[in-house]
């Protein structure tokens, strides 16, 4: 009697003995449709399946360089997409630009950043290349040691909520994967526990059971490794997926119960008997729509600026009044604007938070004030985090490479910003605002330390208007979103060309203003006192 040995080696599939430039168009595409989940497009859908095909991709990898090259392509073709609202910059006339070559300096950056970005996700192809897993959920002592299923999202976190926001990587990290899920309200919920961070854990956990489906079942691929729990490879990858699909069940169960709980407490004619200390304040969002070209070529005066802003805040039945960012600079100033604001505040008896632009010592200082009859301290915030290229200069080696006439074109090479180390809350007569100023709001940890502060209530200013008529304004809101979940706040997001909006701290959206339209929104929101446990974690 004969037997035929077998080889404990997975044997190689289809994609292993495929050449790299067939498989890489097939990367961007995947990454490119993945772009499609992001606000602005809204097939959240995708997001629940769109890394399947890197996940395959990078199973059938060969060497260390194919997967970081699929990994890259693959970002890239994501990123292309999720910042195709760089196009909006389009034109840059207001910088003195001619059309043909504003179009190619557009078109250059939008490159660069997606691929900038992309290097976050050939690095989550490096290590997934590289960590020794095994499919399903449980550990094993033996090599390979990890969870496929479970480690694959946690590098996933890591690298898009630990790396990428840090000052090292220098990224506004604005097209997270979770931001896709701004109105899937039930799931978002879990920010309140673990953050954004946990809902892309959950997204990625649902992309891998799918992929072990994959790899498992087709000649594609190697197969896995053995299963910890010594279950056959098809019952193991039907019970994968139906403990993923049980998780994200019980994790929108308790989300629909918090919900239902948090809307019935917020109603006004219950508010004030359930939290005292928390009545609802009447608010007002002042959405002037000054375009970037009318604020660049003076195409409207100072008169005329300031009388529009004067007309829209004034006789308004609120007890708070929030005008965007910059809304006051040196120029404004000298019109009498912010003197036509305090008329009102003395006048109406109420408050006011407004975006200012002030030169100091140091520098100019993006601000945001509030003016309140109340006399209070503390009524100036800076802005902490900077936008690169907009406001400061990130990398001075890559700046001097750039040709002088452009470089001063580029507004931080004009007017040089400071930043401040640590947040300020504004003092208001009904409680501490926390306060984030354009970019600032998709940083999680920067408004949690707020909150964890004593801010009470959450103010976002931002002047969109240098992306025109972009998904940008989508984006901001569903970052929006996110925080006010994550810590259990109203939130108010004021900006100058739309979109403005109330957002409860279920992450409701109780108002939107149209996009490019002047006009007022009016709404009530609370000063609401308790944390939510991601606020408490300041690890998180």
């Amino acid at each position: 009697m004969q037997f035929t040995p077998t080889s404990l080696t997975p044997q190689p599939g289809l994609l292993e003995t495929t050449r790299p430039g067939l498989k890489l168009p097939f990367a961007f595409l995947g990454g490119a449709l993945l772009g499609l989940s992001t606000p602005g497009f809204d097939q959240a859908f995708l997001a629940w399946l769109g890394l399947v095909p890197l996940l395959v991709l990078l199973r059938g990898a060969r060497n260390t360089f194919e997967a970081v090259c699929t990994g890259f392509t693959f970002g890239f073709g994501y990123y292309a997409v999720a910042l195709s609202f760089f196009a909006g910059l389009n034109p840059l006339r207001w910088m003195q630009i001619p059309d043909i070559l504003g179009y190619q300096l557009i078109f250059l950056s939008w490159l660069l950043e997606a691929a900038h970005q992309a290097l976050l996700i050939a690095l989550f192809s490096f290590f997934v290349y590289h960590l020794p897993v095994r499919p399903g959920f449980l550990p094993h002592f033996r090599r390979p040691y990890y969870p496929y299923i479970l480690t694959l999202p946690v590098i996933w976190v890591f690298i898009m909520w630990v790396v990428s926001p840090s000052p090292i990587f220098m990224s506004i990290p604005i097209c997270q994967l979770a931001y896709s899920q701004a109105r899937n309200l039930d799931l978002i919920q879990i920010a309140a526990l673990g953050g954004s961070a946990a809902v892309d854990f959950l997204l990625v956990m649902v992309n891998c059971a799918i992929a072990s489906i994959i790899i498992e079942t087709t000649p594609l691929v190697k197969k896995l490794s053995e299963r910890a729990d010594q279950l056959n490879p098809k019952a193991g990858m039907i019970s994968d997926l139906a403990i993923s699909m049980l998780v994200i069940a019980a994790v929108s169960g308790w989300g629909e119960y918090r919900l239902m709980a948090l809307n019935e407490a917020q109603k006004p004619e219950k508010a004030i008997k359930q939290n005292p200390e928390s009545p609802p304040v009447p608010v007002a969002i002042v959405q002037g729509n000054v375009s970037i070209e009318e604020e660049r070529f003076k195409t409207i005066s100072k008169e005329e600026f300031k009388s529009r802003y004067q007309e829209l805040s004034t006789a308004l039945g609120a007890a708070l009044l929030v005008l965007p960012e910059g809304v006051v600079t040196a120029e404004q100033d000298q019109a009498g604007l912010r003197d036509a604001l305090k008329k009102i505040v003395q006048s109406e008896k109420k408050e006011i938070i407004y975006g200012t632009v002030e030169p100091l010592k140091e520098g100019y200082a993006n601000q945001a004030k509030i003016i309140s009859p109340y006399n209070l301290k503390n009524d100036s915030y800076i802005k902490q985090k900077l936008v690169p290229f907009g406001e400061s200069i990130p990398i001075n080696l890559v700046y001097q490479r750039i040709p002088e006439e452009l470089r001063e074109k580029i507004p931080a090479s004009k007017e040089r910003f400071i930043e401040d180390k640590s947040a300020r809350l504004l003092n208001s007569g009904y409680g501490k605002v926390g306060i984030a100023i354009c970019n600032e709001i998709v940083y999680p940890s920067l408004v949690s330390d707020e909150v964890r502060k004593g801010a009470s209530l959450i103010v976002c200013l931002a002047n969109l208007g240098w992306f025109h008529n972009s998904s940008l304004g989508k984006q901001f809101l569903a970052c929006a979103t996110f925080r006010a979940v994550e810590n259990k706040r109203y939130l108010i997001l004021c900006t100058n060309t739309g979109i403005s909006s109330v957002i409860a701290p279920t992450g409701v959206l109780l108002s939107k203003s149209y996009g490019l339209k002047r006009g007022i929104l009016l709404d009530t929101v609370q000063f609401i006192y308790s944390k939510t446990p991601f606020c408490r974690m300041r690890w998180l």
